[in-house]
């Protein structure tokens, strides 16, 4: 929570949220109490601390805005001296136990298909996040090319196959991270099964690979089947989209999405998706770190609290425009119709 006074109000903020406080700047009481908040309190100190009527109050309107979080005393003490230990306050905006969301990334399993521009940008906010094991998987070695926007990657990585490359640099980020390379190419629901196979479930998948052309499909095929949750991401030139996030225990089906995603395209934005075949020949750093930033961001908070803004619908960034649209939430009628 932020707290910012002026002469006239003091106004608080947590995320998009804001509550206006009327009048000249707090007593130190109140001060001293917000701040009670913002680091962390126990009941006795809160007792104290927001006895008077005025504390009392403001105490309540925070209490129902859902602005408190109630956690064990020694919640944050467990990560101190971690890379994460700065975020948890954070994680208040995915899940109302901060502690419990970080225990959830440190043991999800992520894999994610496509190691570039996108992929292992994604792969680095997730280890630094405290996400514990991954599988990566790409049949490609790092070349110079790559250099200007996948910044897990060095010179002195050129010629490594992009697996190991990235490995290396997850694990001196977090030395205890289990990782996996797969250096493959996946073509069909078999190669998925043949990787992702026994002993291996996924609580995500990251698909960041831009080809084969049909490859989305082709994982959404197999997420269904095996019940995994998937997202994915993507920048061309001018623009970019992360999700949907299908969960298929939420319902949710990639062949709705995509009916419904088709539908709303004009005739001549369906002949150029439909001539589109090939990955994109050309790539500008800022463009892949914002989209990847953007997933990164979602599937955090998906992993944190099992819903995320691009649950169910896709986010479309314009950067000649910066502006964000997001496609409608779709409904499954596939077992209906």
């Amino acid at each position: 929570m932020d707290v910012q006074e002026t002469e006239h109000e003091t106004l608080l903020s947590l995320g998009d949220r804001l509550l206006r406080i009327q009048g000249p700047s707090l007593r130190a009481p109140l001060r001293a109490a917000l701040q009670s908040l913002r680091r962390g309190t126990d009941a006795d100190e809160l007792a104290g601390a927001w006895a008077g009527r005025e504390a009392a109050a403001l105490l309540a309107e925070l209490d129902a805005l859902g602005w408190l979080t109630a956690e064990p005393g020694d919640a944050s003490r467990d990560f101190e001296g971690e890379t994460y230990e700065r975020q948890l306050d954070y994680l208040g905006l995915f899940s109302p136990d901060t502690a419990a969301a970080q225990r959830r990334l440190l043991s999800a399993r992520v894999g994610i298909l496509g190691l570039g521009g996108v992929g292992g940008i994604v792969a680095q906010h997730l280890v630094a996040s405290g996400v514990g094991t991954f599988h990566l998987v790409d049949d490609d070695t790092v070349a110079p090319h790559n250099l200007n926007r996948q910044f897990t990657y060095t010179p002195e990585d050129v010629g490594t196959p992009k697996t190991e490359a990235l490995a290396r640099y997850l694990r001196r980020v977090r030395p205890d991270a289990e990782v996996t390379g797969h250096r493959r190419r996946i073509t069909d629901e078999a190669g998925l099964h043949r990787v992702f196979g026994p002993g291996r479930r996924l609580d995500l998948l990251i698909l960041a690979a831009d080809s084969p052309a049909d490859l989305p499909g082709t994982v959404a095929r197999w997420a269904a089947a095996t019940g995994t949750p998937f997202s994915m991401g993507a920048v061309g030139v001018g623009s970019g989209f992360w999700g949907p996030l299908v969960d298929p225990a939420r319902g949710d089906c990639w062949s709705c999405f995509e009916r419904a995603r088709r539908a709303a395209l004009t005739a001549v934005e369906r002949e150029v998706e439909n001539g589109s075949t090939e990955p994109a020949s050309f790539s500008f750093g800022p463009s892949n770190t914002t989209v990847a930033a953007l997933l990164a961001h979602d599937m955090i908070q998906y992993l944190c609290g099992g819903e995320c803004p691009t649950s169910g619908r896709r986010a479309a960034l314009d950067f000649t425009r910066q502006r964000i649209t997001h496609t409608e939430e779709s409904t499954c009628t596939c077992q209906t119709t």
